[in-house]
């Protein structure tokens, strides 16, 4: 196939463009010896993936990424959307819903198996896939549009490596199925919409692209679709993650100002009683406070009034002493 010959796309782009039937071969999933590779690809990097979460291990998690597959379909699901093809865009949905499930599953399965290192609580690997902002959301669409570029462009597939471990898409799904099975439902939702988000931005991205560079006409032997009610969906589910997204991140901006409040405030209490302060942070509601010493705990009550207005009125407090001593204090007045 011919690429259109002076489209400022193109010329912009530069570089000599795959031709259609390529970036379908790249990213179709439609023989067995492809699935065979990507389901095996998949479950490996499940298992690396929540091996990783659960043992608060970076480099782990990012070996994970560069072996998932899991962008695979989701380009697909662009790439039949460009082209209007409605078989492939089924099948690479569903492949895409399975691949994730069983994703989730694993890391569950993980979770029971595999003994906690880390408490959930300090574990990054988790905390920081839990609360996605409007950033992830931005950062999401230049790596997807960055993947889908490899896949357009014969001359820059070598990013490939760099575009996996920049897109999260098997670690937040791990921390799905890691919190589920711990009950921690609230993280349970924020790492599945870190993993939606990343994958409405690649899908839209990769969307734009193919169809800018008139790269994909309808194969002449696919069922057609019409596409104007798929873009209305897409549009759609775009426009809830976000506003679910902002939502998270305006509460995310207010976590951090209260928590920073309550430092100060805590600062100067410990040092008061002769103590340092080691942390202050959100644990769901409560706010806990990190302190190493040995003050006989007479003072302790006076830190819950120190705070009345730092933090909203009736916020759960708890004192973590080094060594080893826990215990809730009571609420904010």
């Amino acid at each position: 196939m011919s690429i259109v010959t002076g489209s400022r796309i193109t010329h912009w782009l530069g570089g000599e463009l795959r031709t259609a039937d390529e970036v379908r071969d790249a990213v179709y999933l439609d023989a067995p010896p492809k699935l065979t590779r990507f389901w095996l690809l998949l479950v490996l990097s499940a298992v690396i993936a929540s091996a990783g979460v659960i043992g608060n291990s970076t480099a782990t998690v990012i070996g994970a990424m560069i072996i998932a597959p899991l962008a695979t379909p989701i380009q697909g699901i662009a790439v039949a959307l460009a082209g209007g093809e409605l078989a492939a865009l089924l099948k690479s949905a569903s492949t895409l819903v399975t691949a994730a499930v069983a994703v989730a599953a694993l890391g569950a399965v993980a979770s029971w198996v595999l003994p906690e290192v880390v408490p959930a609580a300090s574990n990054g690997q988790i905390t920081s896939r839990v609360s996605p902002t409007v950033i992830d959301l931005v950062a999401a669409a230049a790596t997807g549009l960055a993947g889908s570029l490899a896949i357009a462009r014969r001359d820059i597939g070598d990013i490939l490596p760099g575009v996996a471990i920049a897109i999260s898409l098997v670690p937040p799904l791990a921390v799905v199925g890691i919190t589920a099975a711990d009950g921690a439902w609230h993280d349970t939702v924020g790492a599945l919409l870190l993993f939606t988000t990343n994958v409405l931005a690649i899908i839209v991205a990769g969307t734009l692209l193919y169809s800018l560079l008139e790269l994909l006409p309808q194969a002449a032997d696919a069922p057609s679709m019409r596409r104007r009610p798929v873009y209305l969906v897409v549009a759609v589910a775009g426009a809830v993650v976000v506003l679910a997204l902002s939502v998270v991140t305006y509460r995310t901006v207010q976590l951090h100002q209260r928590e920073a409040s309550a430092r100060a405030i805590a600062t100067s209490w410990a040092e008061r009683g002769g103590e340092a302060l080691i942390g202050v942070r959100y644990e769901g509601e409560a706010l806990v406070v990190h302190v190493e010493g040995d003050a006989p705990g007479a003072g302790d009550a006076q830190l819950l009034s120190a705070l009345t207005g730092a933090v909203p009125a009736g916020t759960p407090v708890e004192l973590n002493r080094v060594p080893g001593e826990r215990r809730a204090l009571g609420t904010v007045p």
